[in-house]
């Protein structure tokens, strides 16, 4: 039986896991992985450094837990729930575009951190293989649905690639990035463009 030390003990490790990795993330944006050190993490979290690592782990562990977070955001869940219940094509790419682009600004500065360490470091490799391979199947769900409807101009495998042109990893900081619009006029262009791109007159 859970004694109630021992969820306030658990509860407490919680917490102190989640401090560990939002500093991390904080560091990670500001000075870089390279930049970034153990201790640095640790005074923002306001733990010791043995904490970090007992808590956590090393910067590789902290990367993939920060990585991780965001691959199982639950908007993912929510926009192949949204994909397999949509009855036209607008309504699949809709579900697309705002729940990736709802994913993205939550993850935005883990994203970055991910492109941009992946160039040289392992794990970052790594993860972004992952990261890919997942964010591909959920769009080739999305291109089935469209599929299913009867509603597609293209193959599937075909649609798969518009989607991820669109929608894919790279394509909202791609979009964003130095650029005069805001968020919520760029997924409507991205919608109405992927629409026409994807959907049969």
């Amino acid at each position: 039986m859970t004694t109630a030390r021992g969820t306030r003990r658990a509860q407490a490790a919680a917490e102190t896991r989640e401090l560990i990795l939002s500093a991390a993330q904080r560091c990670f944006a500001e000075g870089g992985y390279a930049g970034a050190t153990i201790n640095d993490i640790a005074a923002a979290a306001g733990v010791a450094v043995a904490t970090v690592y007992t808590s956590v782990g090393g910067k590789p562990v902290l990367l993939e837990q920060l990585v991780r977070r965001g691959m199982e955001d639950a908007a993912v869940a929510e926009s192949l729930d949204r994909v397999a219940r949509a009855e036209t094509g607008a309504e699949v790419v809709l579900a697309i575009a705002e729940g990736t682009g709802a994913a993205y600004h939550r993850h935005a500065s883990v994203i970055a951190l991910l492109l941009d360490t992946a160039s040289h470091e392992p794990v970052a490799q790594r993860l972004r293989a992952e990261a890919v391979e997942a964010y591909r199947a959920a769009l080739a769900a999305a291109a089935e649905r469209l599929e299913q409807l009867g509603v597609l101009g293209v193959d599937r495998e075909r649609a798969t690639d518009v989607l991820w042109y669109f929608f894919g990893l790279y394509a909202w900081p791609r979009v964003l990035q130095d650029a005069t619009w805001g968020p919520d006029e760029a997924a409507a262009w991205l919608h109405a463009t992927a629409v026409r791109a994807l959907v049969k007159d």
